[in-house]
Formats: structure tokens, sequence, C-alpha cells
């Protein structure tokens, strides 16, 4: 299972490096980071997210009474009043309205008050539904209450991002300056500080940077929970499987290459290969999260009351679509949801830093020369990744949608963490001055980010 050693992980036994003390004061420490940036930046929040958080607003206010939002329902009073009275950011044409916020249905609402929230399982809302519950006791409001449960996601992706660099002996100020450039990043300003399905981006690239890091150290539980965390992962937000796939990448390319070192007839290499555990695993990752989103598609279906509302926008997807897509994901992981203007002049460094030890560190571990296999093998498949998902995932939404827009960058945020691991593995053996330095970065970049808002 593990003839390419990794030059950053010992032989024999290992020590428990979750019960030292400085694991723990750092997995602490990325908790409360978390939590402080999401309740600083939502507490700040006048209005909503133009990310699609009116139609998430609805799904969330409705989930524990109705469970899943149908196609064909009309959007939630709840959330046609929230969006009029408070307005949507950098979109012109959904400004506060006072009068239309004293008689919500006395306006003409987006995609004529419908709902297009049908196309996302009720996990994600159900639990965020959940987690607010104690906060609304507590006497925060209804939105922000939801909103705030981002913290509990971004707390749960860098604790999982961290994990994962620490199976590979990272030093510790690596891994926390690393963890808090993502918990600060554009990313998780967008996704966590907001009632968003991509809150669990950042966490399911996280889980699936671990689990296939400990599939690497031969753990046969990591290879059997992988399939079973992408499926759920996908259930909770289908672009989280872009995140999987890199992990399922890592282990196919892993057993490839140790198959090939293999003094064996080339029918051998190849039997090798195809019953290699880890190519197993691989490939049940994407089959299984696969299967498991059609059958949602096919209960959505089922469950629907009615035609999903017209978009008013697209077009038939055509091979040239694709082409443009090639480039979509891998420039702007570090980024968010929109230009790092919108959120003020601090979004600038913040989003250069995350950009680029997001890029450096993919494309810079893919070409070391001098780096072990298997962490080039890291690099590489993020790098593959990120260039052939977008197209990828265009072709699926031109299947099931009949329908094609440019796809947001946003959904790549699960690679992320695949990026920052890499960066982790590029830096091998740091000097103590350098360790020191990565982890004053990222304590600046989150400073930083506290002071982003609405530009």
């Amino acid at each position: 299972m593990n003839g390419v050693a990794d030059a950053g992980a010992s032989s024999g036994p290992k020590p428990a490096w979750w019960r030292r003390r400085g694991d723990l004061l750092a997995v602490l420490a990325l908790i409360v980071a978390s939590f402080v940036f999401t309740t600083d930046q939502v507490n700040e929040h006048e209005m909503l997210s133009p990310i699609d958080e009116y139609q998430y607003i609805g799904y969330y206010a409705n989930v524990a009474d109705h469970g899943i939002v149908r196609r064909g329902e009309a959007m939630p009073f709840f959330a046609r009043k929230y969006v009029v009275c408070h307005g949507v950011r950098n979109i012109p044409e959904m400004q506060v309205n006072p009068a239309a916020c004293r008689k919500p249905n006395s306006v003409g609402y987006p995609i004529e008050g419908g709902t297009t929230a049908d196309l996302y399982t009720p996990l994600y809302f159900g639990v965020t539904r959940v987690l607010a519950q104690p906060l609304i006791w507590a006497g925060v409001d209804f939105v922000s209450a939801g909103r705030m449960v981002g913290g509990a996601w971004l707390a749960l992706g860098a604790v999982l991002l961290y994990l994962a660099m620490r199976r590979r002996n990272v030093p510790i100020p690596v891994a926390v300056g690393l963890n808090l450039v993502m918990v600060g990043s554009l990313a998780a300003y967008w996704g966590n500080t907001y009632i968003s399905t991509d809150a669990t981006a950042l966490a399911a690239g996280g889980l699936a940077a671990l689990l296939a890091m400990q599939a690497l150290d031969g753990r046969r539980r990591a290879l059997v929970l992988l399939p079973l965390a992408g499926a759920l992962a996908t259930l909770f937000k289908l672009q989280n499987l872009i995140g999987f796939g890199a992990a399922a990448l890592v282990l196919m390319l892993t057993a490839a290459y140790e198959a090939s070192q293999r003094p064996d007839g080339p029918a051998s290499r190849l039997r090798g290969f195809v019953v290699d555990r880890r190519t197993v695993s691989a490939l049940a990752t994407i089959v299984v999260s696969v299967v498991a989103q059609g059958c949602w598609i096919a209960l959505r279906s089922a469950l629907a009351v009615g035609e999903q509302p017209k978009f008013g926008f697209g077009e038939p997807l055509k091979g040239s679509n694709l082409v443009v897509e090639l480039g979509n994901f891998l420039p702007s992981m570090g980024g968010g949801a929109l230009a790092p203007y919108a959120t003020g002049v601090t979004s600038l460094p913040v989003y250069m830093v995350a950009t680029a030890l997001a890029i450096g560190g993919c494309v810079g571990l893919a070409l070391s020369g001098g780096t072990a296999p298997v962490r080039r093998i890291v690099g590489a498949s993020t790098v593959l990744v990120a260039v052939l998902a977008a197209p990828a995932l265009a072709i699926v939404v031109g299947f099931v949608e009949n329908n094609y827009v440019p796809l947001p960058s946003r959904y790549a945020h699960s690679l992320l963490p695949w990026a920052l691991l890499s960066a982790a593995l590029l830096i091998d053996r740091p000097r103590p001055w350098l360790r020191y330095v990565l982890l004053a970065l990222g304590v600046v970049t989150w400073g930083l980010a506290l002071m982003m808002g609405e530009a």
C-alpha cells in the first residue's frame, strides 16, 4: 500500500500528535478565529448577499415546517418580506423598499415570486436551523442566527485541514498560519457569513484532504469512509464533489505510480493498479456520489408541484463554453463571490495572499523536482481538478437544467483547502524563522479580513 515514501512522514510508530498541547491549542485557536470572524461580519451585515441568499433564507425559514422545498412552490412570505425590508447588495433593482416592506405582496419579486432552492436537499438548511435555534432562544435575530452557524462550518473546515496538514508533519506554526489565511479568505466571507450552501465547501474540502492523507498512510477506515463522506458532502451541495474529486485523483495517481515501479510486466502492473484498494476507493467515491445526487434529482422530480420558474438568462451549452470554463477555477481559488473591491480596501491584500498561496502552492508543488512523488501528486491532482472540474460541471448542469450560465468561481471553494495543503507540503521542513513568518502572515491576513465589509 505504501511503497512510495513521503519525505514528510516518518517511518515506524508515530507519536500521538493530536494529544500534544501545541496541537490542542492550535485547534482551539482556529475554532475561536473562525467564530470571531463570522460573528464580527454577521453583525455588520445590513443587506442580503447577492449570491442567492434570498432563495436560501426562504428554505431556511420553511425547513422546520415543510422539510423539503418542492419545485414549483412560491417563495415563503418571510423571505419576500425580508428581501424588500433589507435589500440585496450590489443589485440596484433590489434595494430597500420601505413601502413594500409595509405591504410585502404589493411588488414584483425575482423569477415571479418563485423559488429555485428546490435544487438543494434539506440537509444544509436543516442542520443550520437546528444549530441556530439556541441563538434564537438567546435573542439573536432569526436570519443572523442562521448566518452565525457559518462559523461552525468554517471552524470544522479549518480543523480538518489542520489535521490533514499535521498528518504530513507540517509544523504547527505553518499549519496554523495557512489555516488563518483560509479562515479570513473571501471564500469564507461570502460562504460562511451569510446563509449559503457554500458554507459547506471549505469543510468538504478539508474532510476530503484529511481522509486522503489518512488513506495514503494505509488507514483502511479512511478508504471506506471516503466514498460515504463524498456522497454526503455532495448531497449538501453538488459542487462539493470537486474537493472529493481531488482526493480520488490523488489516490488513483498514487496507486498508478506505485504500480509502475514494480519489476513485473505491464499486465501485472495494470492488474495491481486495478485491484489496489486506493483505486477502488477512488472510483467508489465518484460513483457513489454521482448515484446519491441522481437519487436526489429523481426524488426532486417526483415531489414537484409545478414547473421551475424561468431564469430569463442563459443559453444552450456549446463546445466553446467548455473551452472558456477550462480557465475558470484555477486562477480564482483565493477569491470570493464578487470582485475583491466589493468588500473594501483591506480585501485586496487578503485576496492576494490567499491567491498567491493557493496557485503557487498547487502549481509549485506539482512542478517541484526535489519533492517526494506523493507530495507532487497532491499538487498535480489539485491543478488537474481545478482545470477540468468547471467544464465537467458545466456539462452536468447543461444536461440536467438544459441551460448554460458561466459558472461562478466560488463553485471551486472546496479546492481551496487542497491548494493550501499543497502550499504546506511545498514548504518542506522550513527554517524556524520561516515558520513564524508564515504564522505572522496568517494572523495579519485574518486581522485584515475583520475589516472587510459592505463597501
